[in-house]
């Protein structure tokens, strides 16, 4: 496809994001070299960056393209460039979390760098700049939020929430235009998030590393439909690989620029491997009269798109153990 850039709508710290010549619908964005940290306290410019971040986002949107999630994302155009949507962002940041890690450490100091939560937790933030938010100044910019009662509760990111009580409190917040609808919205979001990270969790298992969290941002398209949005890349996630984080953590921690950039440049290479690994659904009944009804949805998704099978093997464990159990070791060992 052949894309003609056109005005420029917007530019952050490490991305900018233009227009597309007869298509409003359409907008490309375009990774930087920049690479920052500490609200962008600290920023340096890192050759390769912006193509090692493409590289990366577009290799996770085409796989969760795969798993059927609605993206902004359309496609990639070269090294630094991908098409995408044009939505109104969420100014929201919606963060998953297998283990407790960065700044959910400083809110929550009494559990352990590393602590496991069996149940993802999740989190959002309110996205701000300039430490304002609809001309209010606040004292901290993406404020930790909670929402009770139709009210949505800011606190500081980076302090233990049980010595806090919320700095504002706000009546109209992201989402909240249809007061009986936002909980909804919420929840959907919620998860869409939790989803997105178990299939990267699931994609980086494969690769023997640990994606333990990240944030995610959302839009609309001008259809009204609700869409993962922005890009994930090194920026966006904490990725664990023998104990050292492979990820903007490693900048954070003050590790040399070129280290940096080699853990860019391999996480991009890693990401080239994601993929559907080839599936393989057994449905185990004990008579012929047991309905399959149950598993409708399972089936429909293998047959629609996964590369793999569907088996249905009919089999008695009470009445024929020995030939069932036969069947079962044939079967795991295939």
């Amino acid at each position: 496809m052949v894309v003609i850039t056109g005005n420029k709508v917007a530019e952050g710290k490490t991305k900018i994001i233009w227009g597309v010549d007869g298509d409003p619908s359409l907008a490309v964005v375009e990774s930087k070299d920049d690479i920052t940290a500490g609200d962008g306290a600290k920023h340096d410019i890192m050759r390769g960056k912006a193509e090692f971040a493409t590289a990366t986002t577009c290799n996770v949107f085409r796989l969760l393209q795969a798993c059927g999630i609605p993206l902004a994302f359309r496609e990639q155009i070269d090294e630094r460039r991908f098409l995408a949507k044009r939505c109104h962002m969420v100014p929201l940041e919606v963060v998953v979390r297998r283990e407790a890690h960065g700044s959910f450490l400083k809110r929550h100091p009494y559990l352990q760098k590393g602590h496991v939560f069996p149940r993802l937790i999740l989190e959002f933030f309110l996205k701000t700049t300039g430490k304002q938010w609809a001309g209010q100044a606040i004292p901290k910019d993406d404020p930790f939020m909670q929402i009770t009662r139709r009210r949505a509760a800011l606190f500081l990111p980076d302090q233990p929430l049980y010595i806090q009580d919320p700095f504002l409190v706000l009546d109209v917040f992201p989402l909240s235009d249809d007061p009986e609808g936002y909980q909804e919205r919420y929840q959907k979001i919620g998860a869409m998030a939790i989803e997105v990270f178990l299939i990267l969790e699931k994609a980086w298992q494969l690769l023997g590393r640990r994606l333990v969290d990240f944030k995610v941002e959302f839009g609309i398209t001008q259809e009204g439909q609700l869409v993962l949005a922005d890009v994930i890349d090194s920026d966006s996630w904490r990725v664990v690989d023998g104990g050292q984080y492979i990820d903007k953590q490693a900048y954070r921690d003050g590790r040399s620029l070129a280290l940096v950039r080699d853990l860019y440049q391999l996480v991009a290479a890693l990401t080239e491997r994601f993929g559907l690994p080839r599936q393989r659904l057994i449905i185990w009944r004990g008579s012929e009269s047991d309905s399959l009804d149950v598993f409708d949805r399972a089936i429909e998704l293998m047959r629609k798109g996964v590369d793999g099978s569907v088996e249905v093997i009919t089999c008695s464990l009470h009445k024929q153990p020995i030939q069932a159990l036969q069947k079962l070791w044939a079967l795991v060992q295939e």
